[in-house]
């Protein structure tokens, strides 16, 4: 695929960040002579706080056991493959390329990428990749950048509640969300694909969170739902609750 054709696709796509990639790529000068890959590992530490990246999706009887003061270190904690570790730290190289490539263009600064952000209210904390990003027509967006294997035809629902509650809960960030997809295989193609705001999924999900913070303030998970249909669920067999989880431990 020529510079032209990527060109072309993304506007012919109406993606709102890509074609000003494009063209950057296409004139050449779209990154510094030098710069650093910073990759941010985060301690995996437990902080009794709601992660977007990953509670949005996880059951109310999941984040009762992981939150729950007397269960979680029961937990079976998932074992990180030596290829997963890999995985997560080329997807950070990537992450780290196209950071430098925005900042280098003047599509952000500093100061607005990996943010981080906590509110005590909603126990809920997180980094946004680039808090606000601006393109040259003096369009605003939060946006999440995501590495990919192929890149989608629509955001997977994670990923968009992910950046709606990153939008939520960062006072002043800009109305418009956007994830931009790189593709880590040749020929690298970026993506930009623009979230929606969604109210009612995010009340939802604040109300789950909210019910399994009272149901372990009274040790009681009776009216919780349960995550999967059992034993011979893949759900029940990644679960790390999977071996003490009151709805089926016999």
């Amino acid at each position: 695929m020529s510079f032209l054709e990527r060109t072309l696709a993304s506007y012919q796509n109406n993606e709102p960040i890509t074609p000003f990639l494009e063209q950057a790529l296409m004139k050449g000068d779209f990154v510094p002579e030098e710069y650093p890959v910073k990759v941010f590992n985060y301690p995996r530490g437990f902080d009794n706080m709601y992660h977007p990246s990953s509670d949005t999706m996880a059951g109310e009887m999941e984040l009762y056991y992981k939150f729950h003061p007397e269960w979680r270190p029961l937990l079976q904690e998932e074992r990180i493959s030596p290829t997963l570790a890999m995985t997560f730290q080329i997807g950070s190289v990537f992450h780290s390329v196209l950071q430098n490539m925005l900042l280098h263009l003047g599509f952000t600064t500093l100061d607005k990428v990996e943010v981080k952000f906590k509110n005590e209210e909603r126990m809920v904390a997180g980094a946004v990749d680039v808090l606000e990003l601006t393109t040259p027509d003096g369009e605003k967006f939060i946006v999440d950048l995501k590495s990919t294997n192929r890149i989608p035809n629509e955001n997977p629902f994670n990923y968009e509640m992910q950046l709606r509650v990153y939008q939520d809960n960062c006072p002043g960030a800009p109305d418009r969300m956007a994830i931009v997809y790189v593709e880590k295989s040749y020929p690298h193609k970026i993506k930009t694909i623009e979230v929606k705001k969604d109210q009612n999924e995010l009340d939802r999900l604040y109300s789950k969170w909210s019910k399994v913070r009272v149901a372990i303030s009274n040790n009681d998970p009776s009216e919780l739902r349960t995550c999967c249909n059992g034993p011979n669920d893949k759900k029940f067999l990644e679960c790390p609750a999977r071996g003490f989880c009151e709805r089926w431990a016999k």
